[in-house]
């Protein structure tokens, strides 16, 4: 059974969207603002101004030189019901061109790409529904492309030239996450109720993302670890069991390969929240949050 397959065979929460990132159905609901754009867009970073279109990413030079960039995208504003929308910098397969990408996530709008576990990911920035986003992203030497998410749209090829700088200007952040097999921790600060600015880094061995959703206040893991119990053999949600309608998805900080780190703001309530990486294992194909990768944090 392909990933999605598998993971669509989970009634509630997987069925709902939550999948592969940005290559699988996501955003049922999509309430993510972007507003910390505006009162905390860090400065000293060169810039990338990029425009999200229907028909592909626009404004993305064909030659940048290697460095830490501030990269800003604008765009129409998101329809809710119609998922998350944003720009994604990846390193595509050796031998695979643009428009065997392109073609191939076109034919796999729900299950992904077959080349997703192969690529090489740095990160994106998710557009809010104020029109605007943005994120700090590494560009390392070599051949890139940047797409739009399900990645469906033509890859924009662009080529990162030079070293990489050693001394990178540091974003100031108030959360620190680190994602590993099969863990996602909060290694530094907390979330807080209004604008933050969130660190995630990839220390493991596979590739990893985070997908936030906002739970009921007071949400245990043993809900969760009932809810993903349920899940896994099909079994009914019992009265009072949380269901697909108690998750309320926010925001996504998007695909990062093994050693890979971005910066991205995100503006939150006071409440409790889920936080998920649903890639699949390249072993099992299990998603990742199925095998633990999963917290809740609660924001005051």
């Amino acid at each position: 059974m392909n990933t999605r397959a598998r993971v669509t065979a989970l009634p509630t929460l997987l069925a709902a969207g939550i999948g592969l990132g940005a290559f699988g159905n996501l955003g049922a609901v999509f309430a993510q603002d972007n507003s910390a754009t505006a009162a905390a867009l860090p400065e000293g970073f060169p810039e990338l101004n990029l425009t999200v279109e229907a028909d592909g990413i626009k404004g993305m030079p064909a030659e940048t030189a290697a460095g830490r960039y501030l990269v800003k995208i604008s765009g129409t504003a998101p329809d809710p019901s119609q998922g998350l929308t944003g720009a994604l910098v990846l390193q595509l397969p050796d031998g695979l061109t643009l428009e065997e990408a392109a073609a191939d996530a076109q034919a796999h709008t729900d299950s992904g790409p077959s080349w997703y576990l192969d690529a090489h990911w740095g990160g994106g920035v998710q557009l809010g529904t104020n029109g605007s986003g943005w994120a700090v992203l590494d560009l390392t030497p070599g051949d890139w492309v940047v797409t739009t998410f399900y990645g469906t749209t033509m890859p924009v090829a662009f080529k990162v030239t030079g070293d990489m700088p050693t001394d990178l200007t540091e974003v100031a952040t108030n959360v620190q996450i680190e994602l590993s097999e099969m863990t996602i921790q909060i290694k530094g600060g907390a979330f807080v109720a209004g604008d933050n600015i969130v660190s995630v880094r990839n220390v493991g061995a596979q590739l990893h993302f985070v997908d936030i959703s906002k739970v009921p206040d007071g949400t245990t893991t043993d809900q969760i670890d009932d809810m993903m119990e349920r899940e896994m053999t099909g079994t009914p949600p019992a009265e009072g069991g949380l269901t697909e309608a108690d998750f309320v998805e926010l925001a996504y900080f998007p695909e990062i390969s093994a050693g890979v780190g971005q910066f991205q703001p995100i503006t939150l309530e006071a409440g409790t929240y889920f936080l998920a990486c649903w890639a699949p294992d390249p072993e099992t194909q299990m998603p990742h949050a199925m095998m633990g990768m999963w917290t809740l944090v609660t924001v005051e």
